[in-house]
């Protein structure tokens, strides 16, 4: 089993660190300071007076800016 366990971690960091070399530009956003450079606030949840556009950094913050 660890034996199996082993393989499965080795197998996974291979395709992500291949993937990381092909494709740097995917694991670099910074969605919370995208999110402050477009004058918006990370929050759980708007106000009626501001505009959901986005997720910040995991899916139950929104990027909300003011109308």
């Amino acid at each position: 089993m660890k034996i199996q366990l082993f393989f499965f971690i080795l197998l996974f960091w291979v395709t992500v660190s291949q993937a990381k070399k092909k494709y740097p530009e995917y694991g670099s956003l910074d969605l919370r300071r995208e999110c402050r450079m477009g004058n918006g606030r990370c929050k759980n949840q708007c106000h009626e007076n501001e505009i959901r556009i986005a997720y910040c950094i995991r899916p139950g913050t929104h990027c909300c800016l003011q109308q």
